[in-house]
């Protein structure tokens, strides 16, 4: 393999990466603004559903949690405190609208939801990079 054919190959390797992170931080963002738009709506669902309304905020923020992971790969901890102070923030914003209420548990379900995104997170391979890595399509 010649200098020149490397060095295109890599060069395409990263035009490919960097497309892969602009879409995984668009999809990111829009995850971030979903939440904080469903989560300040007036409840869709009505009656006694107080189990599974904490599994949606576990599985929630175990996902938001799990997707801003694969792209802050360093110092994660950080990036946990921030997604629960998200979550209190939200919480917080509850209480000033007249349909929500804040309440703890849905906090904590949010906390445990991070804590869920950072193990899979650091147990399971990373998502941009695997994608990476798979073979490019030829035109």
């Amino acid at each position: 393999m010649t200098a020149t054919l490397r060095r295109r190959i890599e060069s395409t390797r990263r035009e490919r990466a960097a497309r892969i992170t602009r879409v995984w931080l668009a999809c990111g963002w829009l995850g971030v603004i979903v939440t904080l738009v469903v989560s300040l709506m007036p409840p869709s669902l009505g009656g006694d559903i107080s189990r599974v309304d904490k599994l949606v905020h576990l599985f929630g923020y175990a996902l938001l949690m799990f997707w801003w992971a694969q792209l802050v790969t360093q110092r994660r901890w950080k990036l946990a405190i921030a997604v629960v102070l998200y979550g209190i923030a939200i919480e917080g914003l509850q209480g000033l609208t007249p349909e929500r209420q804040p309440d703890i548990l849905d906090a904590l379900a949010n906390s445990g939801g991070v804590l869920l995104g950072w193990l899979a997170a650091r147990f399971l391979p990373n998502l941009p990079q695997s994608l990476v890595a798979l073979p490019a399509r030829h035109r």
